[in-house]
């Protein structure tokens, strides 16, 4: 299997938060923004987000775990919505992620609240 450049550019923050003492590192992608009542400016992606992923959907977040035991990246992402897609765009939606984006594992966004601090626990420095 051929490493994507993506994964590439995880590993350096990987070896970087190795190198800093162990940690995660939590990075969210630039929120879509409304310019009048039902218009949206056309969406724009995080440069650092997308230098990371190759992911250009809104709402999405990457954490990437490193400590002495383990590294994990996982990406959250917008659900696959076909009602929204029609007006929206087509949607990765995470099962999808993990195969594309060479990513760990992926959940939805609703599920950041739940499943950040089990990311978090334990971790000698958190990076945002």
């Amino acid at each position: 299997m051929q490493t994507s450049i993506y994964a590439k550019r995880r590993a350096g923050v990987v070896r970087a938060l190795k190198a800093a003492g162990g940690g995660v590192a939590v990075l969210p992608t630039a929120p879509e923004r409304q310019r009048n009542r039902d218009s949206d400016f056309p969406y724009r992606h995080d440069s650092y987000f997308y230098y990371l992923t190759g992911f250009t959907e809104p709402d999405g977040w990457l954490v990437i775990q490193a400590d002495h035991k383990a590294v994990r990246t996982t990406l959250f992402c917008r659900p696959r919505n076909l009602e929204r897609e029609i007006w929206d765009g087509v949607r990765l939606g995470p099962k999808a992620a993990v195969a594309q984006l060479g990513v760990d594992q992926a959940f939805s966004v609703e599920l950041l609240d739940e499943k950040i601090p089990e990311l978090l626990a334990n971790q000698n420095a958190v990076w945002f």
